[in-house]
């Protein structure tokens, strides 16, 4: 069973998610307020400008990786790799790899289909009606018109990215079956990442508190 892939990666997204979740500028974009302002969408220099800062110019990516990467060494998770740094670098550059590819898979798609990468904050106020908006804005996101449409990138991302990862794991690791389950939870973490980013300003101001 695909451990390792679908469980401790997806808890790397949210470490990662939760390490970022302050900087709601750079993930978040602006919807068009009525139809009294036309809606902006992101120039091709923009687009490479966020693929850099998501990837490898991003703490989080490489946080995201170390953190489950050691989540599968604690656990010997593929216990193929073994122990020790070898096993450990083996963990991390796969967690990195798979980050990489769902993340420009991801930006790729939405630039090839003009869609909007970023996420969407609500203008509306309350926990529940925040709430239902990161859920909704985890199945949809913006074209270059400004309307709503199915996020097809962010899912080929998801299943992508899992299944390609199979590849460099063990032989008995299937692509399709744990690549699929794979891609599963994470597109279901992909839901949950809104509501960190939907809230992720007030959390961070009430951490700083502290």
């Amino acid at each position: 069973m695909n451990a390792f892939s679908p469980r401790l990666l997806s808890l790397g997204v949210i470490l990662s998610a939760a390490f970022n979740a302050g900087h709601a500028g750079a993930q978040t974009a602006v919807p068009p307020p009525a139809a009294t302002v036309p809606y902006l969408s992101l120039t091709a220099h923009e687009r490479w400008v966020r693929y850099a800062n998501e990837t490898v110019l991003s703490p989080g990516l490489y946080f995201a990786s170390a953190g489950a990467a050691l989540g599968g060494q604690l656990n010997n998770d593929p216990p193929e790799w073994r122990q020790g740094a070898k096993g450990y670098g083996k963990r991390a550059a796969s967690a990195l790899g798979q980050f990489a590819m769902q993340t420009t898979i991801h930006e790729g798609g939405a630039a090839l289909l003009g869609y909007d990468p970023r996420y969407t904050r609500c203008t509306c106020s309350g926990f529940w009606p925040r709430s239902a908006h990161a859920i909704k804005m985890g199945f949809v996101t913006y074209n270059r018109e400004g309307k709503l449409r199915f996020d097809l990138p962010a899912y080929a991302g998801a299943y992508g990215s899992g299944m390609l990862a199979q590849y460099w794991y063990p032989q008995r690791f299937n692509p399709l079956t744990d690549g699929v389950r794979a891609g599963t939870i994470q597109a279901g973490f992909h839901i949950g990442l809104g509501v960190l980013r939907e809230f992720g300003p007030e959390l961070r101001r009430t951490f700083l508190r502290r």
